[in-house]
């Protein structure tokens, strides 16, 4: 039997040897928690060692174990991390207990549960979509695409998203303004539908690049109306469209994340 200040939280098999995990010095009330201590429990709880988590996450070690010690109080990986840990991404940044996993003791879902309050829908948790390019955006605009390997690319933008394949374009240019600012970022999801009034991301077979409102599809033609009041509407034969793919979000520049470390 455990003291009261230690949780046992339970036995795995790792490749090597039959690890019991033991988590000690925790209090039972999980909300004065800090980062790092929650980071430590969520990594111990799905029986992982530190070189375990950077191979899956490709978090440099230096930084996992700053945060664990205390050192480093926030960082730009919180979504991957808890996808690996099978964790709320808002529990682990924030604490919420809401979030809080429920082999956790003392956490709101252990009392919500004996009561008749029910769960509001979970939220998608933050992605790390890859920037695949940079676009001048316009009538007459370009798209740069960049050779990186399928779910990589120039750096990454923390989002919420359900499309696997979502993907993120630097925007170039003011020709978009005041509704996209030069360098900041269109969250593409080519998965999703679009709807008349929904702004997609158009590629046409000649290599113009822009983002405008989707109205309807009649005879053949996709036609669009400019977000830019100075851009008239627009039409393109099918036969004259590359892609046209929903755009999910418009996203500032801070939002960037350069590499994983």
């Amino acid at each position: 039997m455990p003291q009261n200040n230690t949780i046992v939280l339970n036995s795995v098999n790792s490749s090597s040897t039959n690890v019991v995990c033991l988590l000690s010095a925790f209090k039972l009330q999980f909300d004065v928690m800090k980062y790092g201590e929650r980071l430590r429990a969520a990594r111990i709880h799905k029986g992982l060692t530190q070189e375990e988590l950077v191979k899956l996450t490709g978090v440099k070690q230096g930084t996992i174990s700053k945060i664990e010690r205390g050192d480093q109080n926030s960082s730009g990986y919180d979504a991957i991390l808890a996808h690996y840990l099978d964790v709320e991404a808002m529990w682990l940044t924030a604490g919420d207990d809401l979030f809080a996993p429920e082999w956790l003791p003392g956490t709101s879902k252990h009392h919500i549960s004996e009561s008749n309050a029910e769960y509001a829908p979970q939220l998608i948790q933050p992605s790390l979509v890859p920037v695949v390019g940079s676009a001048q955006l316009g009538d007459n605009g370009n798209w740069n695409e960049l050779d990186y390997p399928v779910g990589h690319g120039d750096g990454y933008i923390n989002y919420p998203t359900k499309d696997k394949n979502a993907y993120a374009l630097r925007c170039k240019g003011d020709s978009m303004k005041p509704r996209i600012k030069d360098g900041e970022f269109v969250i593409v999801e080519p998965n999703s539908e679009y709807v008349p009034g929904d702004e997609v991301l158009l590629k046409s077979i000649d290599g113009r690049v822009m983002v405008k409102t989707y109205l309807y599809h009649r005879d053949g033609r996709v036609h669009l109306m400019s977000i830019n009041e100075d851009h008239p509407p627009q039409s393109f034969a099918l036969e004259e469209i590359d892609k046209i793919h929903p755009i999910a979000a418009i996203v500032k520049k801070g939002h960037w994340i350069k590499n994983l470390e």
